[in-house]
């Protein structure tokens, strides 16, 4: 009994750091550029308790199947999932993309960068920055990753080119264009501040920075892309994973009634 009510708590331990997973994703269901936590699971430690006996094809007999049971439940994973949102227009200075690339910001004058789906732009005291003040980053005429800097006017004034990823000031180009990159493996990254990523061992190296229109794909200008949680998915599995969880608990229940009557009748 003390076993199954170990293998009940366990899994309703689980089951509720899913639920927390699934919670987060429908909290940040509008959040620009937000990409949804996907939960898996899997038995855990599986027991064989007889290997079974061989079959006896000279005489046609068959043999008896092993004796194997399961010994709870554990997360097997947690991954970040990079499917495309949906698009939706806002001010002309922010910024979607279209494809499998990201955006790279710094928030610490470029010795470290992170990277984002999420353009949501403004112009501050001549810089680019996201509007949680990350340093926003662009190609020179050169092709050199710089920080977009040296802006006048206000953000009203600004636009992007959909096909290059230039960056326009009052329809005249201010000699900026986007930068992106993309990694080997988009789902190893690690979540960083905001709807930020930072690299990691799992995700691979960022490629180097390049313009829209490549392999990174193509950028919207005047969009942002909307978070890629499904309101009515998440809410699904939340019911399921609450069942779950109730489940396991009269499971402890039953096990704890039953050891609670037996010692009742030992005395």
């Amino acid at each position: 009994m003390l076993d199954i009510m170990t293998q009940a708590k366990n899994a309703i331990e689980n089951y509720n750091a899913a639920l927390q997973i699934n919670s987060a994703n429908i909290a940040n269901l509008s959040i620009p550029g937000y990409k949804k936590l996907d939960v898996s699971f899997q038995s855990l430690f599986e027991r064989v308790i007889n290997q079974g006996t061989a079959a006896e094809s000279f005489n046609n007999l068959g043999g008896t199947n092993p004796r194997q049971t399961g010994s709870g439940m554990s997360i097997a994973n947690v991954l970040v999932n990079m499917s495309q949102g949906s698009f939706s227009q806002t001010n002309l200075i922010d910024c979607a993309i279209d494809g499998q690339g990201f955006f790279i910001y710094s928030g610490d004058g470029g010795s470290s960068y992170l990277y984002s789906r999420a353009g949501q732009f403004m112009v501050n005291g001549g810089n680019l920055t996201t509007t949680a003040g990350l340093q926003v980053y662009g190609l020179n005429s050169s092709g050199t990753l710089v920080p977009i800097t040296g802006l006048s006017g206000n953000s009203s004034n600004y636009s992007w080119n959909d096909e290059t990823g230039d960056l326009y000031y009052n329809g005249a180009s201010t000699g900026y264009r986007i930068a992106l990159t993309y990694f080997p493996n988009a789902g190893g990254l690690t979540q960083g501040p905001g709807t930020t990523y930072r690299q990691s061992i799992a995700s691979g190296e960022a490629a180097d920075p390049l313009a829209a229109g490549g392999i990174a794909g193509k950028v919207r200008g005047g969009n942002v892309e909307q978070s890629n949680v499904n309101y009515l998915t998440e809410s699904i599995k939340s019911l399921e994973l609450q069942r779950a969880m109730s489940s396991n608990l009269s499971v402890v229940k039953m096990a704890s009634d039953i050891i609670s009557s037996f010692i009742s009748k030992l005395g």
